[in-house]
């Protein structure tokens, strides 16, 4: 049976024509990639961590520097490329902490990973600058980033642990209804 009233809708102004829309599918769910998890333990987990991100902070420090001596001729590319590059770096160090340790199961793996770059570049400016381009520093570092992933899993775990743990019996206390 035909409905002869005039649509509900309200009249289109605009000088298109308006197309019908088919019937689409119901829309799947998108299929979430979940990374392959290897239980770990906490700390252990951070130093593993911090020697595999501090021996790719050696790599791409000398990728930096080789590429800084073929575009110019020295291997110091201070200024604006420099900056730039160090912060490139900083950010794949800090991305690539966070992807192993999701992968070895440690909780808060990106704001450990963060605060873990953060103490490493410190440490590494402090105490290592001038001799970076010594062999052992091919040690140092990445031990140095153990010790900085170690240190940071300590104080995001602490600080982690206490926003998370008790909460419904400090929750009603501070009640303000």
């Amino acid at each position: 049976m035909a409905d002869d009233r005039p649509p509900l809708e309200m009249p289109s102004f605009s000088l298109r024509r308006r197309r019908k829309v088919p019937d689409r599918e119901p829309a799947r769910e998108p299929r979430t990639r979940r990374l392959p998890t290897v239980p770990v333990r906490g700390l252990t987990a951070a130093v593993v961590a911090g020697v595999v991100v501090g021996a790719l902070a050696m790599l791409l420090g000398w990728l930096a520097g080789v590429g800084c001596e073929a575009v110019r001729g020295t291997s110091a590319c201070g200024g604006g490329p420099g900056l730039l590059i160090l912060l490139l770096v900083l950010a794949a160090l800090t991305w690539a902490g966070t992807l192993l340790l999701r992968v070895l199961g440690v909780p808060h793996a990106g704001s450990t990973s963060l605060l873990a770059v953060g103490i490493l570049a410190v440490l590494v400016l402090v105490l290592l600058l001038d001799s970076l381009d010594q062999g052992w520093a091919l040690v140092a570092v990445p031990v140095a980033s153990a010790v900085a992933h170690a240190v940071s899993w300590w104080v995001t775990t602490a600080v982690g642990d206490d926003e998370t743990a008790g909460t419904s019996a400090s929750a009603s206390s501070y009640d303000v209804r």
